[in-house]
């Protein structure tokens, strides 16, 4: 017999007897554990039940005790309000509530008795023990303490031999300070338990697919049974066994036995397990039909049947496989390969002989050293690529978090313009979150992208960078300036935004140039008002003296034309003829005019020399409206009583030190220039003026904000520069806003800023130290 056969033989020997053996084994040790279960599982389902049923009955009694004591104490409290309302004594009350509770009884000998906080007996059916103190015992003290709820103890009484275990329930009743205690002894259980409260727990246990539990009294009868009910005691299974007197004489332990139900062919075998329950002398069992719960063992022993054919029919071409294949150097390959394929590329054969085996060793040695080299140049680039992934994620969340950090919208936008980088700046400025931004189209996804859309394809295609400085926008109603600088990415297709909010630069850029050109038209203003001011005088003069040496009523004029030989009266007709005196009144009146400009130049150009004292402002704007208010311009139409004022001041607002007739001739300015506005050229609705005063930091704060047409931005840069007025020619000198400017600015060392688009009305703010 060669080695093949020898193989083929031995192999399926082995493993046919293996098998069969091995199924034997395991149909006995499955039978084995599988009876164990079945009682194991009987016996805890019955200890778990008498568990239940004891709780059970524990909870029916208390259930039953704690109604007895709130009935009773819902009756005396009856009596005692009767008594409160004099419908009988107090006395009468406590009498008639004494004779109702010593009439009750609890079970059989259970009773109802009172006890005061003190521990002394108040009420009890045995009058003997009527003001006995008995706060010596261990649940009086309970008692005492907790004067409602349940509790069990332990009682003998005179006459008895033993300690029987008691429990009661006890309500207090605080009028009368009487603790209401209803006991019972345990053993008298049974006859307050109301069965109902647990059957349907009881009878709702399975075990298997037909088991059942099941409760009787030690006389025999049913207490709870799924199908049967009455009395069992006399009870035999079909080989003639007193199951239920053996049950009642052990009380507890095992029944085997053979059963036949009503309408079954024939008997089967049955399995009992039972415990004994003293407080209501009960028994609780649960039962199973042995065949029920050896359903998977016969599964099995079938299966087993069925793995062995298949194992024969099987095993003979396998062991043949087997005998044909199987070598010692295959087995030596295949250790190898197993162990490489658990990492271990250090393994090799032996190379024992130089035919075909040999040269697979020898094969796998090779392929074994190439493995081994490429799994360490391996490990070594992914070592190498988590250092470098781990530094790129450093220096990706530290450029993250500087980008955070600046003050400035930061975002970047691919060749598609979709948003590849967005900022905190950007998020709390547009008030969308960097997850719904990146990956959106900028021109849907970014409210600011309307000021910087039109340069990307520009930046985009030409590689260069653009910039955009003074961008007016809005942003929560104010107007703000931004600066937009766009940068080409130099090593990638995409753009960098950098937008920076500019407002305050811009603000300070044209209060700067406002004050040097406040500071140099001063000046100027200085000088031309003194050098305008002389000839202009003569003009007043000669203008006036042509008046006086025309007129007929001075004797000196009357004289020389007499000589002459010339009438006065004519020369006057002839001139009122002609218009000459008109011309005169006309000369003088301009003349008066440009003096009224020299002296608001004057004024404008020198600083102020009133005197300051501590002045409130809410006071000197009430003052400026009263003399507003006594306006009326009839050439222009309209009255400034007709203007609607809302006041917000503050009512702690400091005073501040002031030249207070120059405070009050910038507030007359600002009402008049903002009622002229609004009459002139219309308002939006009521014509109305919000006055508000209030502390910012160590200022005062005053805004005057009008609903008329407002301003351009043009208007409302040189709105403070000398003689730029938007009036009419003869209605406005230009000077006002100006000289109002210097009085803030310069005379008292504050702001004074003006914010106004068209059709949105204007708002002046002067800020004033303390």
């Amino acid at each position: 017999m060669n080695i093949r056969t020898k193989i083929f033989a031995g192999f399926f020997l082995i493993f046919a007897g293996t098998i069969l053996a091995g199924g034997l084994v395991l149909y006995i040790m499955v039978k084995d554990t599988l009876q164990r279960n079945i009682e194991n599982e009987l016996s805890n389902s019955s200890a778990t039940l008498l568990e239940l049923v004891r709780n059970s009955v524990d909870v029916s009694v208390r259930n039953r005790l704690r109604a007895v004591a709130e009935k009773n104490q819902e009756i005396i409290s009856s009596y005692y309000e009767r008594a409160k309302r004099g419908a009988m004594t107090e006395a009468s009350a406590k009498q008639l509530a004494v004779e109702m509770m010593n009439a009750q009884r609890i079970g059989l000998t259970g009773y109802i008795y009172c006890l005061d906080s003190d521990g002394v007996v108040v009420v009890h059916p045995v009058t003997e023990n009527l003001g006995r103190d008995v706060s010596e015992f261990d649940f009086v003290q309970q008692q005492k303490a907790l004067k409602e709820g349940y509790l069990e103890y332990y009682w003998k009484n005179p006459g008895e031999d033993e300690l029987r275990p008691k429990a009661l329930y006890m309500a207090y009743f605080e009028p009368w300070d009487w603790i209401i205690s209803v006991s019972t002894y345990r053993e008298e259980f049974r006859e307050l338990v109301d069965i109902r409260d647990f059957r349907r727990s009881i009878l709702a246990q399975r075990f298997g697919h037909e088991g059942y539990a099941f409760v009787l009294d030690s006389l025999g009868n049913l207490v709870a049974h799924p199908f049967l009910s009455g009395n069992m005691l006399n009870a035999r299974g079909v080989r003639g066994r007193e199951l239920t007197q053996e049950m009642i004489s052990r009380k507890f332990g095992k029944i085997k036995y053979w059963w036949k139900n009503p309408g079954d062919t024939e008997s089967r075998e049955k399995i009992v397990i039972y415990n004994y329950l003293p407080e209501v002398d009960w028994i609780v069992a649960a039962s199973g039909y042995i065949d029920d719960f050896n359903a998977p063992l016969t599964y099995l022993r079938r299966m087993a049947v069925l793995v062995v054919l298949v194992v024969l029919c099987l095993g003979l071409p396998f062991s043949w496989w087997v005998g044909m294949s199987v070598t010692s150097s295959l087995k030596e390959l295949g250790a190898g390969f197993a162990k490489a394929s658990e990492g271990e590329f250090t393994v090799r054969l032996a190379e024992r002989s130089k035919d075909e085996m040999g040269r697979v060793a020898k094969y796998f040695n090779n392929f074994m050293d190439r493995l081994e080299a490429y799994d360490n140049n391996l490990r070594r680039e992914i070592r190498d690529r988590r250092v470098a992934e781990a530094g790129e994620k450093q220096v990706r969340n530290h450029l993250q978090d500087i980008i955070d950090s600046m003050p400035i919208i930061v975002l970047g936008v691919d060749a598609d313009n979709r948003i590849t980088l967005w900022n905190r700046r950007a998020e709390d400025e547009m008030g969308i979150p960097r997850v719904q931004a990146l990956g959106k189209d900028v021109a849907t996804s970014c409210p600011a992208s309307g000021t910087f859309l039109d340069l990307l394809d520009e930046v985009q295609r030409e590689h260069r960078s653009v910039s955009r400085d003074k961008v007016m926008g809005l942003h929560n109603g104010q107007a703000v300036y931004r600066s937009i600088d766009i940068y080409p990415l130099a090593g990638a297709e995409g753009v960098v935004i950098v937008i920076a909010d500019v407002t305050d630069r811009v603000q300070m850029e044209e209060m700067m140039i406002q004050t040097e050109k406040m500071m140099s038209v001063g000046g100027l203003a200085a000088g031309m008002a003194h050098e305008i001011n002389n000839p202009l005088g003569g003009i007043l003069q000669g203008a006036q003296n042509i008046i006086r040496r025309l007129s007929p009523r001075i004797k000196a004029n009357a004289k020389v034309a007499e000589e002459i030989g010339c009438s006065l009266d004519h020369i006057e007709r002839y001139m009122q003829q002609r218009g000459i005196l008109h011309m005169l009144d006309g000369i003088r009146e301009s003349g008066m005019r440009a003096a009224q400009i020299v002296a608001n130049m004057l004024e404008f150009s020198r600083a102020s020399e009133s005197k300051r004292a501590l002045s409130d402002l809410s006071s000197l704007l009430e003052k400026a409206l009263e003399l507003a208010g006594s306006e009326y311009d009839l050439k222009r139409q309209y009255d400034f009583k007709k203007i609607l004022v809302e006041r917000d001041f503050d009512l702690d607002l400091p005073p501040v030190m002031c030249s207070a007739t120059e405070i009050e001739q910038v507030f007359l300015n600002l009402f008049r220039n903002a009622a002229q506005a609004m009459f002139l050229h219309g308002a939006a609705g009521v014509p109305m003026l919000r006055l508000k005063t209030q502390r910012d930091g160590d200022w005062v704060r005053v805004e005057i904000a009008d609903n008329g047409p407002g301003m351009d931005e043009e208007t409302r840069r040189r709105i403070f520069e000398p003689f730029f007025t938007t009036k009419e020619v003869g209605q406005g000198t230009g000077l006002g806003l100006s000289v109002s400017y210097f009085i803030i600015t310069d005379n008292h060392g504050g702001t004074f800023a003006v914010e106004s688009s068209p059709g949105r009305g204007a708002t002046f703010t002067i800020r004033l130290p303390i």
